[in-house]
């Protein structure tokens, strides 16, 4: 099944921001890079930022349904869940290398639309506190780590290793990468449960 144009469109200009970020890009580039005309582009998208703030807004929702949907596994075992989310988060970041560079990445220099894409990862962060607040308030979660530090840590521990595993053209998905983040994680769960 062929994609839409708007869809075309939102990969092409992702491509095009986390290679040249959002202030190198122009919609040229972007019609360019998604390879439509000039027209087409700005048939879906009036302004540069309304794409660029489409883009985020579909990633993020994006790794919010894979994410939830690990989340919502009851037929695994709370640690299984707890490291489920964490391979999960691997595996998003994994395939979605431009997507993860650029959440990793997104200030723009103008603060309304870094307050907009702020925003839009809220989100994400609500869902992954609320998930953890209940593992912790059930006793998995040790009761001296702070939730929402816990929260932006994992995002951030994968995106960044992946990052670097990209820059470097290192293996990303590998079970020595999997298995050192799951032993990281392993620290804030409490042993007695």
């Amino acid at each position: 099944m062929a994609s839409s144009k708007k869809d075309q469109i939102a990969q092409g200009a992702l491509t095009a921001f986390a290679q040249y970020g959002f202030s190198e890009t122009s919609m040229d580039t972007i019609a360019e890079v998604s390879q439509v005309a000039k027209g087409t582009l700005y048939y879906h998208f009036s302004t540069k930022e309304e794409l660029f703030l489409y883009v985020i807004e579909k990633g993020v929702k994006m790794l919010i349904y894979h994410v939830d949907s690990v989340m919502q596994k009851e037929d695994l075992s709370l640690e299984d869940r707890m490291m489920s989310v964490l391979d999960e988060h691997l595996r998003f970041f994994s395939e979605n290398q431009e997507l993860c560079f650029l959440l990793l990445s997104f200030f723009t220099g103008d603060e309304q639309r870094d307050q907009l894409v702020g925003s839009l990862l809220t989100g994400y962060f609500t869902t992954m506190e609320t998930y953890m607040t209940d593992l912790q308030q059930k006793g998995y979660i040790r009761a001296d780590v702070e939730i929402r530090t816990l929260a932006s840590a994992l995002f951030g521990m994968i995106g960044f290793t992946v990052l670097r595993k990209q820059f470097r053209k290192e293996p990303l998905n590998t079970d020595a990468v999997r298995e050192t983040l799951r032993t990281m994680l392993a620290g804030i769960l409490d042993k007695r449960c």
